[in-house]
């Protein structure tokens, strides 16, 4: 097992002019390898080099009755315990430590009791390993501000059971103020998806940084995901957004968001994928192959879909980027003004293309295989929400068989 030794430390060859020292705690660990790992710790302190009692480490006063020396002592003090409790969690987890360790969790320490403070360190450090893609990283900081907004002070011995169900009950309800709506009530998979977070947040804490997450684990708190009925438009729907962008009265950005949704109605593509939709990933005339970003940081998975005339009408640039897009959420907002103005009565957001596309496809005689291949989907199951066929699509469809057989003479009749 490793041994770990501290002290004060300055550099001797550092002394400036007047004196004065810049302040280090240096960290020597022994016992883990060939060589002993050995780091100097930036306190952010200066005092005079000569005022400095190494064997006890702590300051000596510069002047009768200094009043700096004892905040000063403690900030030393404290950092010293911060690496001796570091270590000391390290030994009973049986687990090797070594100083950039010691410099990584340091900056976790003072948040190993507050859990937003550990979620915004925790989030950065993912999103800047890349572990995280930018879209997550910007979800999981709404996931913070909501907590924020309920608890902002919440530590991590309170998080029960209780705790999870007041969050919940906070996310569901609406708030108002002198008659003013000052928080909307969040729908269900909405929530599901903040507690979802936390839940990963939590897990990350107590499995990496040995931060003491109460014994009930977060597992038993259920978070059922509800399923909605889907919504896709069928093709009438679809040609009065052709026609209303066929009209040439739209604003530039507003016609950028209509011609993206329209060629994600023939494609499939998320908006996470939408957004990054570049030339580059023209692989022929009639086909784009790209990794998808959903998932990207931990299943890594490309697809080729086909590229259709009618979705390359609606591509906007002649290079670069296929579209030059507002934020999501404007995006979604400017789909909704479309939707009234074509007298279109649903619940439209810039997922609804993908679901209009799995409608049309299998309405027009595609298969559940190739449209789970287009999809991208892992599973069978999952490409079965998209298959949105009613009675009357299913008529259609079996018409066909028998028009298939519809030059053969008339049937015998028999008795």
């Amino acid at each position: 097992m490793f041994k770990i030794s501290l002290k004060l430390f300055t550099w001797k060859a550092r002394i400036q002019q007047n004196g004065m020292s810049a302040l280090y705690v240096e960290s020597y660990i022994s016992d883990i390898g060939p060589k002993a790992d050995r780091k100097q710790f930036n306190l952010n302190l200066e005092w005079p080099a000569d005022k400095i009692d190494f064997g006890k480490n702590e300051l000596r006063q510069r002047f009768k009755n200094d009043p700096d020396v004892n905040d000063y002592n403690l900030i030393i003090r404290d950092h010293i315990s911060k690496i001796n409790e570091i270590a000391k969690r390290f030994r009973l987890q049986n687990r090797i430590l070594s100083n950039e360790m010691v410099e990584r969790e340091l900056l976790y320490f003072d948040a190993s009791r507050s859990l937003v403070a550990f979620m915004q360190l925790s989030r950065r450090e993912r999103y800047a390993s890349k572990e995280i893609v930018k879209r997550t990283y910007m979800n999981h900081l709404s996931t913070i501000n909501s907590i924020i907004d309920f608890r902002p002070l919440t530590v991590f011995p309170e998080i029960d059971k209780k705790w999870f169900a007041d969050y919940r009950n906070y996310l569901k309800s609406e708030i108002r103020e002198n008659g003013r709506v000052v928080k909307k009530a969040i729908q269900d998979n909405t929530i599901w998806t903040r507690i979802k977070d936390v839940k990963a947040y939590l897990a990350i804490a107590s499995d990496q940084h040995g931060i003491y997450v109460p014994e009930f684990g977060p597992k038993e708190v259920k978070n059922s995901y509800h399923k909605k009925e889907a919504v896709y438009l069928r093709k009438e729907e679809v040609i009065k957004l052709i026609n209303k962008l066929d009209e040439g009265v739209l604003g530039a950005q507003d016609y950028q968001v209509l011609s993206a949704f329209l060629f994600c109605c023939f494609t499939a593509f998320r908006i996470s994928d939408l957004y990054e939709s570049t030339y580059q990933w023209m692989v022929s005339d009639n086909f784009l192959q790209f990794l998808m970003i959903k998932n990207s940081e931990n299943k890594p998975k490309t697809i080729t879909i086909p590229l259709i005339p009618i979705a390359k009408r609606f591509i906007s640039n002649n290079r670069g980027k296929f579209f030059d897009l507002p934020t999501e959420q404007e995006y979604n907002r400017t789909l909704k003004v479309f939707m009234k103005e074509c007298g279109i009565n649903k619940k439209v957001t810039s997922h609804t293309a993908r679901h209009t596309f799995g409608h049309l496809f299998m309405k027009f005689g595609g298969n559940i295989l190739a449209l789970n291949k287009i999809l991208g989907h892992t599973k069978i199951e999952t490409t079965m929400t998209y298959a949105h066929l009613d009675d009357d699509d299913n008529l259609d469809l079996a018409l066909r068989v028998n028009d298939e057989f519809s030059d053969l003479p008339k049937f015998k009749v028999i008795a």
